[in-house]
């Protein structure tokens, strides 16, 4: 779209439509203030557009919708402060290409920056670094957001009646701060911030919840994870939520990347009803070798996805065949480690993605997870070494700022999200005895870097993308905040000293 077309397409709006009822003096006036809040704002110019029959806005919450070329006028509910200036937005539909939200003052010339969206999942914030000199500017005219996609963008609009989901809607991040601390990434994500998409990215949530719940003994912890299940579960205890394009399930599991919730959930209750349904689904993905996979690729993520909640599902059961095929799970992706390198895929001979540090993280934490999880019941002395072995692996490639790139043997940028599970599976072999003490400094050094990464707030950024986008986005410097990221963070948290 061309700047002169764009303008042209901006409203030219009174000053009336925008005022808050304060005085010119009072909201031209710099806020003093020291910290961080929120700042909503409220959207009072669009055109209606309606979720594509067939599909669904997670929990019910309100959307609104921008069609291409279309743009939506948004106002801040209170003045901001002349301090740092971070604008967020959340996905609330599925979006499997690439769009440019530009963003500029109304009734001006200001161009503000834009945001890229690519390849998202819903649940995700999206924030733009905004310099304080527009401060007076947003104050006056508010904001106004202009989509250049050749598809819709749904986002995420006014507070839900289920609870505190502030971070999740359109609003402003104000602080005197840079960055966050292990204080604020706590609070922000323990509460429904961090909820996230049905299946992987919530497993890895609900599993730092657990994992803080379990060691540090922490209350609030087991409170919110209740309040997750409870806007995927209705009353009589029916599965509700949507699939990786938006569209309804119910009762239904969806591929094996969408079973690690239950390893939580089976821990709360071992009875639920679910739970059947979850079993039957990994018979159902189960080849003649007696590999657990919904495709022709086996993959990394099934270490972390089918044999950890097979293994807490057997224990809870006292089922001794779901446990052993639990470790035979991660017995089927040895195949993965090979030649000092790690892979996410292998398909008829051919490894892909090498030394992915998310394929790795998912490799190491489903591995040290499960043979903890069934200390007692089995032990697999071949298991314990081959994570030994992966842990080997890892640490030769970290970076001195502690983290591990995207490709973790390539010059690329980080990825807070690989380095997060990285670490905190190494943290736990640690604590649970199948790594020397030694290893803990390599975690250390991790954590110390995570928290350069934290929003002033407490959200975790500089996460590489989902990788529906190919191995062309991971590579990229494109990274984004992921609460998945921080469900990871948040297990090397639990297992610290």
């Amino acid at each position: 779209m061309q700047r002169r077309i764009f303008l042209e397409k901006i409203p030219t709006l009174g000053l009336g439509v925008f005022l808050l009822p304060s005085t010119a003096c009072d909201l031209l006036s710099e806020v003093r203030f020291k910290g961080t809040k929120t700042i909503d704002v409220k959207i009072i110019s669009q055109n209606p557009i309606e979720i594509p029959k067939g599909k669904r806005a997670a929990f019910g919450w309100r959307t609104a919708g921008i069609r291409p070329n279309d743009f939506i006028v948004l106002k801040p509910l209170s003045n901001l402060p002349n301090t740092n200036v971070f604008f967020r937005i959340s996905i609330a539909q599925e979006t499997w290409d690439e769009k440019l939200l530009k963003i500029r003052i109304p009734d001006t010339e200001i161009d503000i920056g834009s945001i890229a969206i690519k390849s998202s999942s819903v649940l995700v914030p999206y924030e733009l670094e905004i310099d304080k000199k527009h401060v007076r500017s947003i104050n006056k005219h508010g904001l106004v957001l202009f989509l250049e996609a050749s598809e819709p963008l749904w986002i995420f609009d006014r507070q839900s009646i289920d609870g505190n989901n502030q971070l999740l809607l359109p609003h402003l991040c104000v602080s005197t701060e840079k960055n966050g601390s292990v204080e604020t990434f706590l609070d922000n994500f323990m509460s429904l911030n961090s909820i996230q998409a049905f299946g992987w990215r919530e497993g890895t949530v609900l599993d730092g919840l657990w994992q803080i719940y379990s060691q540090k003994g922490t209350q609030q912890a087991l409170d919110i994870i209740k309040k997750h299940f409870d806007l995927f579960f209705d009353d009589n205890k029916n599965l509700i939520y949507e699939n990786a394009h938006s569209m309804p399930k119910f009762n239904q599991i969806d591929g094996i990347e969408s079973t690690i919730p239950f390893a939580t959930l089976a821990r709360l209750d071992a009875s639920h009803p679910i739970l059947k349904t979850v079993v039957k689904a990994w018979d159902s993905y189960t080849k003649e070798n007696g590999m657990v996979t919904d495709g022709h690729s086996l993959t990394a993520e099934g270490c972390y996805t089918v044999a950890y909640p097979m293994a807490v599902i057997g224990k809870l059961w006292k089922r001794k065949d779901l446990m052993q095929n639990a470790l035979e799970q991660l017995r089927h992706r040895f195949v993965l480690l090979n030649n000092g390198s790690f892979y996410l895929r292998y398909n008829q001979g051919e490894k892909t993605y090498k030394n992915w540090a998310r394929g790795a993280a998912w490799f190491l934490l489903g591995s040290v997870r499960t043979i903890s999880e069934l200390e007692g019941e089995i032990e697999d002395q071949v298991i314990i070494e081959k994570f030994r072995e992966g842990v080997d692996i890892v640490v030769a490639m970290q970076r001195e700022n502690g983290l591990w790139n995207c490709f973790m043997d390539q010059d690329v940028a980080p990825d807070t999200s690989g380095s997060a599970g990285i670490s905190a599976a190494i943290m736990t072999g640690v604590q649970n005895g199948y790594l020397e003490s030694k290893y803990a400094i390599y975690a250390k050094k991790c954590w110390i870097g995570l928290q350069q990464y934290l929003t002033p707030d407490g959200f975790l950024k500089g996460a590489a993308q989902d990788n529906r986008g190919g191995i062309g986005l991971q590579q990229s410097n494109y990274r984004v905040i992921a609460q998945m990221g921080m469900g990871m963070m948040a297990q090397l948290y639990a297992f610290r000293k």
